[in-house]
C-alpha cells in the first residue's frame, strides 16, 4: 500500500525522490548502470505529475538528484 504525502514538505520529498529514481530507471533501461533496487516508474510519473499540478518541483537537476539517492544507498 502507498501512503500520498499529505503536507508541502513531503509533496517536496516525495518529488524530489521521484525526480531521482526516474533518472536513475532511464539510466538502468539504457544499460549505463546495472543493479539497485526495482524501481515504479508509473508512481514515480505520478508522483510527479501530481506535485506539478499542487506547484511543486525537483528542488533540483534529477541527475543531482539521482546522485544523492545513491549516496544515500551507499552510506555505510
Amino acid at each position: 500500500m502507498t501512503r500520498d504525502p499529505k503536507s508541502t514538505a513531503e509533496w517536496q520529498e516525495a518529488v524530489d525522490a521521484a525526480a531521482g529514481l526516474r533518472a536513475l530507471a532511464d539510466c538502468k533501461m539504457y544499460g549505463l548502470i546495472e543493479g539497485g533496487p526495482e524501481i515504479d516508474v508509473a508512481r514515480c510519473d505520478e508522483i510527479l505529475e501530481r506535485g506539478r499540478a499542487r506547484g511543486v518541483r525537483p528542488s533540483a537537476p534529477a541527475r543531482d538528484l539521482a546522485i544523492e539517492i545513491i549516496r544515500q544507498v551507499n552510506q555505510p
